[in-house]
């Protein structure tokens, strides 16, 4: 999914979200002045307190939306995974002020009994939130947003808090004054230990975890099924806003060109974006040999300058030299393998000597192993 499209959909979602939370707040904190309720009034100033939320999260999607520029080559995405942790940790801090409010109601119970009516309301914030936890939960999982996952717990805290106040409203008219106290606390260890783990899963992105093992395996052997990969090494993966990011060493056929390699690393990145949708980038490099023995071959083996100068040397005198077109070079793991690229006139009986005598002169240098002839009109 493009980055622009999750931006849309997290703005949508996010706006309703407000919305709702504007016209809940406005009715809770209406009917708790109305019905008495301390326990509705305060629950209505705290969905009101929610907006601050919505707005991080809409600041944070438009930022993180952003393209690639010269100070953020890699995005925005990190906004992303900072307003993550900022409402991880506003979860935490809601939850131990609803636990610190039930510690009171039990220090101090509440005498005065709230209108019945007051309960309605706070069955309806119930419904509302909980509404707006799937609904944002859903968005979540299709654009694969961190952030938008954190507002839906958010939410779900916020429908959670406002059972405690039904339980809380229900138990003041029942005569049970610390039922409300007691919920009120278990809720409150329930809302921090979701802020404590969406926290610590935003955390993780900002020190570069890698994702899930199954999903790296899951694209490694993607990457395998390409008949050209003959094995994969240094495959990295870290995540960023929710996305994922991956880069991987592919070894293929030394013999390959260029080209074709390039192009198979294009088919291999349009293959993992398309089945893994949480992919949003993949970067390829091309190994034409195994990486464990590419120390040795950086010291056994020259550069092409070096090469092509030793190699005039070894052909001084040869006239035939000057019809080379082109000179290829393999890096193998011990050897170069040299491709001498020559006009069709000279594919005669009468040049093959004069041509053996190039390939014999190349060969004769100790870091060259086979020498090929190729023609071309």
């Amino acid at each position: 999914m493009e980055i622009k499209q999750r931006q849309r959909i997290t703005r949508r979602v996010t706006l309703t979200g407000a919305a709702v939370n504007c016209g809940l707040a406005a009715l809770q904190i209406s009917f708790g002045l109305l019905g008495k309720s301390q326990a509705l009034l305060a629950d209505g100033f705290h969905t009101l307190s929610d907006l601050s939320t919505d707005f991080i999260v809409l600041y944070a999607s438009r930022r993180a939306a952003k393209e690639a520029d010269e100070d953020h080559p890699y995005g925005h995405g990190r906004i992303e995974t900072l307003a993550s942790l900022l409402l991880g940790g506003i979860l935490v801090m809601v939850g131990v002020g609803i636990g610190l409010r039930g510690v009171e109601t039990i220090l101090a119970p509440i005498t005065e009994n709230p209108e019945a009516i007051t309960v309605v309301f706070a069955l309806l914030a119930v419904v509302a939130k909980e509404g707006l936890y799937h609904y944002t939960l859903r968005a979540a999982r299709k654009t694969h947003s961190a952030l938008l996952e954190s507002n839906a717990w958010h939410h779900r805290s916020d429908a959670l808090s406002s059972i405690v106040v039904v339980i809380g409203i229900s138990s003041q008219l029942l005569g049970v004054p610390y039922m409300d106290a007691v919920a009120a606390i278990v809720v409150a260890v329930m809302i921090a230990f979701m802020g404590f783990r969406l926290g610590q899963k935003a955390l993780y992105e900002l020190i570069d975890t890698g994702l899930n093992f199954d999903l790296v395996e899951d694209v490694r052997q993607a990457m395998l099924a390409n008949a050209s990969v003959i094995g994969i090494h240094n495959l990295r993966t870290r995540s960023m806003g929710g996305l994922g990011y991956i880069d991987a060493h592919i070894e293929v056929d030394s013999d390959l060109t260029v080209s074709e390699a390039h192009f198979i690393a294009h088919n291999i990145e349009h293959l993992v974006k398309k089945q893994f949708p949480k992919i949003i980038d993949v970067q390829i490099h091309i190994d034409p040999l195994d990486d464990a023995v590419k120390d040795s071959v950086l010291a056994k083996l020259p550069e092409r300058d070096t090469i092509e100068k030793d190699l005039e040397h070894a052909w001084d005198k040869m006239p035939e030299r000057t019809q080379i077109i082109q000179t290829k070079l393999h890096y193998l793991d011990e050897l170069i393998e040299v491709d001498l690229v020559l006009p069709v006139s000279m594919c005669t009986p009468g040049q093959a000597a004069n041509i053996g005598k190039l390939q014999d002169a190349a060969a004769s240098l100790d870091y060259v192993g086979k020498v090929n002839i190729y023609y071309i009109a």
